[in-house]
């Protein structure tokens, strides 16, 4: 082989290699007792368990230099409850008076996610039937929402985050980047089942934010994609923690003098955890004798911004569902290493129980069940 095919050999694997220097071993572990021991293959063992209360633990997962330099040209976000917040998005029904040129009533039906079973979609029609409120001439389609960029910010929205306002409270179903101006369909799922009105006169408008869904929810909404296994969840989490409403809405739960008291304490264990560490881009939670979860982001801005909503979806899912942790640091370690091991087959991995988001032909953030 001559110079000229080893030099371009040796550029071709260098690109190849960066390109694929994302979500791997080599750029992401997790947090260890002893950070200095680079001279000594680390093991379960060492695992710092320090982030633990009650029924939940998290293992936060540490990047690299590398990691951290191959995703510095991602960029800035404004999330979602900050930019509903300082209204810079628009979120509404989709036939609300600010939509009803956008499509025909046909193109609605269209759009509309098919429901899981009759049985669900039985129990909509009598829901929307059985209101009396006035809905401001609003039409709307459960599983999908509009939401418009009206602001000069790029937008990042989670799956799972919850919504408030409009025909019913919704969770939204995707992850997705809103760039400025620009107007979207959201995939979203019902958490409020006996409602089919407008409220306080909002037309139709998304205008409140609750946090993300316990994970639980999460999963019915990204991987059953079925309505009725989110309303059973829903009634789950508020009958539980006696946060039951007239409209069996999932954000009762913050009127529940309980929970939020529950809350509050894992807040005040988990709330701050990691904001002055630069390298940690996500984490692995366990409660009892399973895992719950992971999240990964692409920086350590975007996920210490994401993490004071997000966190809630954890500790709500181990207040309700979770019970003292008995898990071993060896299993996490393994659940970890089946999605980081090959990052060629990455992606077929996290598709069979988890979701993926690519911004920028990166990939952003990362959800596993």
């Amino acid at each position: 082989m001559n110079l000229y095919k080893q030099t371009s050999t040796l550029i071709f694997l260098f690109i190849s290699t960066c390109l694929m220097a994302q979500y791997n071993l080599n750029n992401l572990q997790i947090l260890c007792d002893d950070q200095d021991l680079d001279e000594v293959e680390q093991t379960p063992d060492d695992f710092n368990v320090s982030y633990t209360y009650k029924n939940l633990r998290l293992y936060p997962i540490i990047a690299n230099d590398n990691f951290i330099e191959h995703h510095s040209d991602i960029g800035e976000f404004t999330l979602l409850k900050d930019a509903i917040e300082s209204k810079k998005i628009r979120i509404t029904e989709t036939g609300s008076a600010d939509n009803v040129e956008l499509e025909s009533n046909d193109q609605l039906q269209e759009n509309n996610q098919t429901l899981e079973n009759n049985q669900t979609q039985r129990i909509i029609t009598q829901n929307i039937q059985s209101q009396s409120n006035n809905t401001y001439g609003v039409s709307g389609t459960v599983n999908t929402l509009i939401a418009e960029n009206i602001s000069s910010d790029t937008i990042f929205i989670m799956a799972g985050e919850v919504v408030k306002g409009g025909k019913q409270d919704r969770v939204i179903a995707q992850d997705v980047i809103l760039s400025p101006n620009e107007k979207i369909d959201l995939s979203a799922f019902c958490v409020e089942k006996n409602r089919w009105a407008t409220k306080n006169e909002n037309k139709g408008a998304f205008t409140g934010y609750f946090n993300v869904t316990s994970m639980d929810i999460r999963e019915s909404i990204t991987e059953e994609k079925n309505q009725s296994e989110v309303w059973r969840k829903v009634a789950k989490h508020t009958t539980i923690n006696d946060a039951r409403s007239s409209t069996n809405t999932y954000t009762n739960l913050e009127n529940s003098d309980e929970y939020q008291k529950d809350v509050e304490k894992y807040m005040a264990k988990f709330g701050d955890a990691f904001i002055n560490n630069k390298s940690v881009i996500g984490f692995v939670a366990v409660t009892g004798n399973e895992i719950i979860g992971c999240d990964m982001f692409a920086t350590n801005d975007l996920f210490i911004n994401s993490y004071q909503n997000l966190i809630h979806s954890y500790i709500g899912h181990s207040i309700t569902n979770g019970s003292e942790i008995t898990i071993s640091n060896q299993e996490v370690f393994s659940y970890l290493n089946d999605i980081l091991i090959n990052e060629k087959e990455q992606e077929d991995v996290i598709e069979k129980n988890g979701t993926l988001y690519k911004w920028k032909d990166k990939k952003l953030h990362i959800t596993t069940y």
